[in-house]
């Protein structure tokens, strides 16, 4: 039989940090309120001690199920998790102000970065920063309402553009044809978003449930308060792991997407103009158009074959 160990390492790395952290993080910060008095007193290690004492190991082995049930209960909710925090809210919902108001706000950093880029054009200055902060935008669309939403929405944009390609339709086929290194490489970078934006969800639901436990004790309004910051830290840590991620996605683009047109025995292109061509007709194909086609290359035993037939033809 397993040890308790071995079994936690078979626990995949992704599902114990994007799911099982956020939620172990929840559960313990609202249970150990719970057992040091709030809301009723100030939370207090001596009630902390006598809780667990009369708990004991059936409490402890109550929140572990708590945090395994909350886990599993959250992993279908990864994507819906970072679409929260791009900023996909309902227009006709409570967060329709909410949204009115961050795309506001993201108007005007882009309004003035680009005003910023115009006086250093003027002035002859170095704008490598201003440049790179203007690559956090989407140059064509309506903006989201967040950062991280931005950011994410200018790299599916600008990846696989030069040859004619949306990333967001090729990435899941060029998925199977990616080497094992470079999916681990990807698949890291992706992690470290997904955990990173999930524990900033968690510290903001966790500095909530907090401030309604300590809402009658002002000397601890300090906790929820260093939870907020903590979600802020979180939220900052999420836009550079999307940069990371970005960047490996459009790498894998660049370097591996003739190899699915191999894979499919596509004619390859003999220039990028044809590579556009090709990318075309295929976005039709994928979009389910009929009437879009491609020239298919020979396969090696294609090839074979039609040598031996021109053997055979020969006198």
């Amino acid at each position: 039989m397993d040890s308790p160990v071995d079994a936690l390492n078979e626990v995949p790395a992704r599902f114990k940090l994007v799911n099982a952290l956020p939620a172990a993080l929840f559960v313990c910060t609202v249970g150990v309120l719970l057992l040091s008095g709030a809301p009723q007193e100030a939370p207090a290690f001596n009630h902390l001690l006598e809780s667990a004492r009369r708990f004991g190991w059936a409490g402890a082995a109550a929140a572990v199920g708590l945090v395994a049930v909350g886990a599993v209960l959250l992993e279908p909710l990864e994507l819906a998790s970072i679409r929260l925090l791009e900023g996909y809210w309902s227009a006709w919902g409570p967060l329709r102000r909410a949204a009115d108001l961050g795309r506001w706000v993201q108007r005007r950093k882009l309004e003035r970065l680009k005003l910023l880029t115009d006086v250093a054009q003027a002035r002859s200055i170095p704008s490598a920063d201003i440049d790179a902060e203007l690559l956090n935008f989407p140059s064509s669309g309506a903006l989201l309402p967040t950062a991280l939403g931005n950011r994410l929405r200018a790299f599916e944009e600008r990846a696989g553009r030069a040859y004619g390609l949306q990333a967001i339709v090729l990435w899941p086929r060029l998925y199977y044809v990616l080497p094992d290194a470079v999916l681990s490489y990807v698949a890291r970078t992706r992690n470290q978003l997904d955990t990173a934006s999930r524990l900033c969800l968690t510290l903001i639901l966790s500095a909530a449930a907090a401030a309604v436990l300590l809402a009658t004790h002002p000397l601890w309004w300090l906790v929820p308060l260093a939870m907020l910051a903590g979600a802020m830290v979180a939220y900052r840590s999420a836009l550079a792991a999307a940069g990371n991620f970005g960047v490996a996605v459009t790498a894998a683009i660049d370097v591996y997407r003739l190899r699915l047109l191999q894979e499919m025995r596509v004619d390859m292109p003999a220039d990028t103009a044809g590579e556009r061509t090709i990318n075309d007709q295929l976005s039709l194909l994928w979009a389910g158009e009929k009437r879009a086609g491609v020239r298919y290359a020979p396969a090696n035993s294609d090839i074979a074959v039609y040598l031996q037939a021109l053997r055979r033809d020969q006198p």
